[in-house]
């Protein structure tokens, strides 16, 4: 918790300073917890069932930040998925290593590229400021 600016457990702290260091992004795109938290997401919402991607997207800014996505961040977090479902389709191996990782188990009724381009949009809506924020 370094990179977020965690006080010390030696004393007591009532504010922390907050800082916008490269590192926190690094900590929140390639850290292990992080990407597992994402996947988890990421499967949750594939679990609502007939919902179209701009549903989910909508629930995913619901979930993640309590609010509706505007239009631009909306288009933006489409076209995402449309990338890394073309990018996860070119590479499986790519795909199925990135899901696995963490702990958790993998749903086996789940596509493991549609799991993967998910993941990484709410990859993306955890890295957000409004989302970091809350650390």
């Amino acid at each position: 918790m370094l990179a977020f600016d965690a006080p010390s457990r030696e004393e007591c702290s009532a504010e922390r300073p907050r800082s916008n260091i490269p590192q926190q992004a690094l900590v929140l795109l390639n850290d292990p917890v992080f990407v597992e938290a994402a996947r988890t997401f990421a499967d949750k919402l594939l679990s609502l069932s007939g919902a179209s991607d701009s549903e989910r997207i909508e629930q995913s800014f619901q979930w993640a930040l309590t609010r509706m996505p505007t239009k631009q961040e909306k288009k933006v977090l489409i076209d995402l998925l449309a990338e890394q479902r073309i990018r996860y389709q070119k590479d499986q191996a790519s795909a199925l290593a990135f899901v696995q990782t963490g702990e958790k188990p993998l749903n086996p009724d789940r596509s493991v590229i549609e799991l993967a381009a998910w993941t990484s949009v709410t990859r993306a809506l955890l890295n957000l400021y409004e989302t970091t924020a809350r650390f």
